[in-house]
């Protein structure tokens, strides 16, 4: 059962903070911290959307990497992917058209099926990305356009075990890419991610962030995907250093960073997948009577975007 909730869960309250967090006009009033705008997950979660949906969706269903808001930027693939993630992990179908809305972000992939593929044959992460992305959207990862994404991924994988990447965490997005479709994750690929952990207990980033709790976060959701006990060494200090690396507010990026709402939405993803009590005030990972989730609820503004600050 874990390893089907991890399926589920992956990059929902992360996915939202990207799209929504980088512009300093999503800053969410600081004192928001001691009065959430939404006290709830399903209330956060539907605001957002909505949020999304409304602001920034382009007029071809598709969305922008970064933007300002709707049709300020052209829309790409990357960043059509991460709403579909979560406007999915909110009980939305991508497939339906909201009031108001000419397209669908399926449509916006529908109509780029060419870019669609060149994206995923890049490496594996970015074809693990399309084939949760599809398979979330209860679309075919295997037939879609006359495309087989799920083929593109495994033919990824290399004899060192890396599925075309060089860091953890698109390692970890290819490996849930290949549960998703409940195909078995080759034990090479496991190792080679196990093998890229630091002493610390956490995984890189790729861009030289060593001690980092989102690629640390998404490589222990991979193993436990993957067939992982909780309770072997990698994942138990895993644990460790984000029980470490954790600050009243959440989690930040790195030690240097001060928490943010993608950093701590990719933690309490782990810690769900883990069966933790990241939800629980007076759980193990309460800090001071606040839980994870009541952490990650502060950061959301009463228009639904997340600040995520680094």
């Amino acid at each position: 059962m874990i390893k089907n909730r991890v399926l589920i869960i992956v990059v929902l309250f992360a996915v939202l903070a990207l799209l929504f967090g980088r512009s300093d006009a999503l800053l969410a009033n600081p004192e928001a911290a001691s009065a959430p705008a939404f006290p709830d997950q399903r209330s956060s979660v539907q605001a957002a959307v909505f949020w999304m949906v409304n602001e920034f969706q382009n007029d071809d269903g598709g969305y922008a990497s970064l933007s300002t808001g709707a049709n300020q930027a052209p829309s790409t693939i990357p960043g059509t992917l991460d709403a579909i993630l979560a406007i999915t992990a909110a009980g939305h179908n991508p497939a339906a058209r909201y009031p108001g809305q000419e397209a669908t972000p399926l449509d916006y992939l529908e109509d780029n099926d060419a870019a669609l593929q060149t994206f995923a044959s890049a490496n594996g992460g970015q074809a693990g990305k399309v084939v949760l992305a599809l398979t979330a959207s209860a679309v075919d990862p295997r037939d879609f356009e006359d495309r087989n994404f799920v083929e593109i991924l495994t033919n990824s994988l290399e004899p060192s075990g890396a599925y075309g990447v060089g860091d953890p965490f698109k390692q970890a997005m290819a490996m849930l890419g290949v549960a998703s479709v409940n195909q078995t994750v080759p034990e090479s690929a496991i190792v080679w991610l196990e093998s890229k952990q630091g002493a610390s207990g956490a995984w890189d980033d790729g861009f030289g962030t060593t001690n980092n709790p989102d690629a640390t976060a998404m490589a222990i959701m991979a193993l436990i995907a993957a067939g992982r006990e909780p309770g072997t060494s990698a994942i138990q200090s895993a644990v460790q250093f984000l029980a470490d690396a954790q600050q009243e507010d959440g989690w930040g990026y790195s030690a240097e960073f001060t928490p943010n709402a993608n950093s701590t939405a990719f933690v309490i993803q782990a810690l769900s997948a883990l069966d933790e009590p990241w939800y629980d005030d007076g759980g193990e990972w309460a800090m001071n009577g606040r839980s994870p989730l009541q952490a990650l609820l502060a950061f959301q503004s009463r228009s639904g975007s997340r600040r995520s600050s680094f």
